[in-house]
């Protein structure tokens, strides 16, 4: 992520059409100009007198990320963003949608406007972005790879980096055989990835989480067009991508996966197989959303396993279920599965593909919602050494396992967890 926290900023004009988008973190897969908008449309009936008439800056917090739109007199600027709210950019970006409002939107005409694609367009103001916005410093084992268009090539090939970029090599390769300097070398990469014309492999941390998509079908199935071009131009990797996909179970984290692969392939060509996947959309990383509702359904199944153990289990089980039958959304009674007198959650679901982001944003309090109705339901005789037990096997597991960004709106459970021992103990 950047310095100042911020992995994009989106500038729509006042009737919700996008104009500009930039990306100041590559690894924010999931944000795009459609994704945005479709959250400012959303909010856009309640905020708009806000924004029109009061504020000159308005903030939605959605817990894994903060929308922050500031109004101008024709568009509108959105950032989005993860973390605390860094208040010293905020004139910066003011200042970008003037510039933007007074140079360049003044010279677009109406008709213009409904052709204008907002991953491309206003190059000089993408030039101005770039010196006034601080990106995400690329990791030196990422590999650049060049986007192929015949609109870029003069831009390519005058870049002194235009020989050293093949898709193999790292960027810590580049910096040593380049011989121009690190900051040198960072500086154009930056700029290449920010206009579009590189994209990169090799990005994945060992922290991250890799689902498959349905689009992994085709190349597991031995009779397609597509398994058959996998064999035939990459038949080193074309041997890991099953194993791969085996053991892609929605919550494992790519550490885990290539430590357990490993042991029969080269780590070199896992990643390869990563990249492969990622390229055919077959796999994807979990966005700062979906992390958090894993976390909270992972929260959700320990709660349920240290009940068992502190209560009869066909009364825990009695519990959830009534919790599930009486308000729980459907997209959380379709994950939360009775199997072998136990309950099962689903962790590999494709329920979030073609699902509306802003619904995926606000899933989370769902599964927050079960799980704090099925703690207060449990007897309280045994509450407190209940919450003891379940607060040791977070400590245990979920605390190690996730980041800081993960455990945002939990903290607000844990001030539930202390109220409720607290009441009853003073009861």
């Amino acid at each position: 992520m950047s310095q100042n926290n911020i992995q994009a900023i989106l500038i729509m004009q006042k009737g919700g059409i996008p104009l500009f988008f930039m990306k100041l973190d590559p690894k924010a897969l999931d944000l795009d100009p459609m994704l945005v908008s479709s959250f400012f449309t959303a909010v856009q009936s309640f905020s708009s007198e806000v924004i029109d008439k009061t504020a000159e800056k308005f903030q939605v917090d959605y817990g894994a990320r903060l929308f922050t739109i500031f109004s101008g007199s024709k568009a509108d600027l959105i950032a989005v963003s993860m973390g605390k709210w860094d208040p010293s950019i905020e004139q910066v970006l003011q200042d970008l949608l003037i510039s933007f409002e007074k140079d360049w939107l003044t010279k677009i005409s109406e008709n213009e406007l409904d052709s204008i694609n907002a991953l491309e367009h206003f190059e000089p103001f993408r030039e101005s972005v770039l010196e006034k916005l601080s990106f995400e410093e690329f990791e030196e084992d990422w590999i650049p790879i060049f986007i192929s268009s015949e609109d870029t090539l003069p831009e390519v090939s005058s870049n002194p980096l235009f020989e050293m970029i093949n898709g193999k090599r790292t960027i810590m390769e580049i910096i040593e055989e380049s011989g121009i300097g690190r900051d040198i070398v960072m500086q154009e990469i930056t700029s290449l990835w920010a206009k579009g014309i590189v994209r990169f492999h090799n990005m994945f941390d060992t922290k991250d989480i890799v689902i498959a998509t349905s689009r992994i079908n085709p190349l597991l199935q031995s009779s397609s067009a597509e398994h058959q071009s996998l064999i035939s131009s990459h038949p080193n990797i074309a041997v890991i991508i099953p194993k791969l996909a085996s053991i892609l179970d929605g919550r494992r984290m790519v550490g885990e996966i290539i430590e357990n692969l490993s042991k029969l392939h080269d780590e070199k060509d896992i990643f390869l197989a990563f990249d492969y996947l990622l390229d055919h959309k077959a796999v994807e990383p979990l966005s700062p959303e979906r992390r958090r509702i894993l976390f909270i359904k992972e929260a959700l199944e320990i709660a349920y396993k240290v009940a068992e153990k502190t209560y009869e289990p066909k009364v825990v089980s009695e519990v959830l279920q009534n919790i599930l039958t009486q308000n729980a959304a459907s997209e959380v009674i379709g994950e939360v599965r009775f199997e072998d007198e136990k309950w099962q959650i689903e962790y590999d679901s494709k329920i979030f593909e073609g699902m509306d982001p802003r619904r995926i944003m606000s899933l989370y309090s769902d599964w927050m919602k079960v799980l704090a109705k099925f703690v207060v339901a449990l007897d309280k005789s045994k509450r407190s050494k209940y919450i003891e037990n379940l607060v040791n096997e977070y400590l245990n597991y979920l605390f190690k396992w996730y980041s800081p960004h993960d455990f945002i709106g939990f903290e607000e459970f844990s001030y539930w967890l202390e109220l409720i021992c607290v009441g009853k103990e003073s009861g």
